[in-house]
């Protein structure tokens, strides 16, 4: 009588079998679940839940440890008005459509660091060089949104700025080497300096999915199944050599 295929596969060869194909096909699933966690990644803020914290609990004065871009943070800064700049070619929604103009920015301290600030937008040159020029020494509590910095450019002949580069501007503040925050912020409260106040788009938060971790996720799977179906086939050809011979 032909035995069939579950009491080949009670066999202790095929019931190791199982035991290896199962143990193996437990390894592909870990690493089909590490690809699943690098798949998904949840990008931006949402502004609701985006109240402002302290500066010091999500960035620190030299290298980055971490993404903070685009949170909200309050902290205690002290202007340093001899180092504030203007920076051109900034876009601004005014009345739902972008307008180019200027930005003022001014080098401050905050907890020993120095911390840029950009205070306020323009379009008009001339206003933005007034407000300049009654920035003071003064200690101000603020609340603003945390920005990376950009790749310097040259100056202009009048001395503005084309980008709001921190490696250009730690040059500008100070001969000496100084401790410096390495992102700036975009005061939104706290500093009336006479301008408009500057606007940002706040990205969205939304999932980001990363298709080729997502491809090797599914050929992981695939590769779990194939150890199962290894082990089917196997016992299912010797069931088949047995046949053969009776």
């Amino acid at each position: 009588m032909t035995p069939t295929f579950w009491q080949l596969a009670r066999k202790p060869k095929w019931v190791a079998g199982f035991f290896a194909a199962a143990a193996i096909a437990v390894i592909f699933a870990v690493l089909m679940q590490w690809q699943l966690e690098r798949t998904f990644n949840v990008v931006g803020i949402d502004p609701v839940e985006n109240a402002p914290v302290p500066l010091s609990e999500l960035v620190k004065p030299g290298p980055l440890q971490q993404n903070p871009f685009d949170r909200s943070a309050t902290a205690t800064a002290t202007l340093d008005p001899i180092n504030s700049f203007i920076v051109q070619d900034r876009l601004q929604l005014v009345d739902g459509e972008p307008v180019r103009g200027f930005w003022l920015i001014t080098n401050s301290e905050v907890d020993g660091a120095s911390l840029t600030l950009a205070v306020g937008f323009s379009t008009s040159l001339e206003e933005v060089q007034q407000a300049q020029s009654r920035l003071e020494e003064s200690e101000f509590e603020i609340t603003g949104y945390i920005q990376p910095t950009e790749a310097p450019e040259r100056r202009t002949d009048g001395g503005i700025l084309q980008s709001l580069s921190l490696a250009q501007l730690i040059n500008l503040y100070s001969s000496d080497e100084i401790v410096s925050y390495p992102i700036f912020l975009i005061v939104q409260d706290g500093i009336d300096v006479g301008l408009d106040k500057i606007t940002i788009n706040i990205r969205q938060q939304q999932v980001q999915i990363n298709w080729l971790t997502a491809f090797y996720a599914v050929e992981w799977a695939f590769f779990i199944f194939a150890a199962f179906y290894i082990w089917w086939r196997l016992v299912r050809d010797e069931q088949i050599r047995i046949l053969e011979q009776a």
